[in-house]
């Protein structure tokens, strides 16, 4: 399979609805320059077979799979072991997707070339980074409904867009996420654990994520020299707070980003990281930098200055000295 590949995946014997909800959950796992083409089982190039265990022994299966090379994921009703995946068979209900994620991915890879393939250094699933933002976006958009958050580790909370609220995993703490972070549709039964959980905001928690994290940087690319902040992030930790809130009265003018990093004696990387942050939580905007207002001390007394000596200048001129 080329760069433009396309894989083909049947599902049998499922419920209309249990089909749907899978669907939209193998939709996630794969990435962006894959083309899932969703197929029945007599299909002769099929890929992927995900199939009610009830008829993974009936003999026309059997036969189907004999004649072909066909990866198959056998689906089975296990609340003891919702989500897991034991000799390729996935257990229902489907309360998270790490399992499922790396199953997909690792059938994915298989033939693929290796130039190719975007394997993360801990081999976690294969995920596409240049998804990020318009992943960051659809965690946003209001027309969603409840949806949940995943990366590569698992569920990292439950989010409801159009209301901008969100309800973190209990069993997640070390906030931190990379690339692989997504979404998929949440069902009832997959928040059946939001009642006991802390409602929070969703854009600032999204903000603390990116600004914990790492290898985001590409969401404040190379070329961006000047940003505008809408909405003030309000750090959780003492860490950094200062930092953070002096970049916020800065940027809360318009500011160029060098300026900022060299008025406030901060690397500039830093500088950008906390842009980066802003941005992928829709807290401000690039901007160019004849927008930005923000103007340090000094230069404003040598514009002031300037002003002056051009001021006197004139006068004199005038008054013949």
């Amino acid at each position: 399979m080329g760069v433009h590949q396309a894989i083909n995946i049947a599902i049998f014997g499922l419920s209309l609805r249990t089909l749907n909800e899978l669907k939209q959950q193998v939709q996630t796992a794969v990435p962006h320059h894959v083309q899932i083409n969703w197929s029945n089982i007599a299909e002769p190039q099929l890929d992927i077979l995900m199939i009610n265990q009830v008829f993974f022994d009936s003999p026309n299966i059997k036969s189907l799979l004999q004649n072909n090379k066909i990866n198959v994921l056998k689906i089975a009703n296990d609340a003891d072991k919702n989500s897991a995946i034991e000799n390729d068979t996935l257990f229902l209900p489907l309360n998270h997707l790490h399992s499922l994620h790396h199953w997909l991915s690792l059938r994915l890879n298989t033939g693929l070339d290796q130039d190719q393939v975007m394997l993360e250094e801990d081999s976690s699933p294969l995920f596409h980074r240049k998804q990020i933002k318009q992943v960051l976006q659809e965690i946003q958009k209001p027309k969603n409904g409840k949806i949940q958050l995943f990366d590569s580790q698992g569920l990292l909370a439950i989010a409801d867009p159009r209301n901008e609220w969100l309800w973190q995993n209990p069993e997640y703490q070390s906030f931190q996420t990379d690339p692989s972070l997504n979404y998929t549709y949440a069902t009832q039964n997959d928040q059946h654990w939001i009642a006991d959980a802390p409602q929070q905001d969703l854009k600032q928690w999204l903000w603390h994520l990116l600004w914990t994290s790492m290898d985001f940087e590409e969401l404040c690319p190379p070329s961006a020299s000047s940003f505008y902040l809408d909405v003030w992030p309000q750090p959780k930790h003492k860490m950094d707070r200062q930092d953070i809130l002096r970049m916020s009265a800065c940027f809360a003018q318009g500011a160029q980003i060098s300026i900022v990093a060299s008025q406030l004696n901060l690397p500039e990387q830093k500088v950008r990281h906390f842009v980066a942050a802003c941005l992928g939580a829709n807290c401000g905007k690039l901007i160019k930098d004849p927008e930005a207002k923000y103007r340090p001390q000094n230069q404003q007394n040598e514009t002031e200055l300037h002003f002056m000596k051009k001021l006197f200048g004139r006068l004199r001129h005038r008054l013949g000295f």
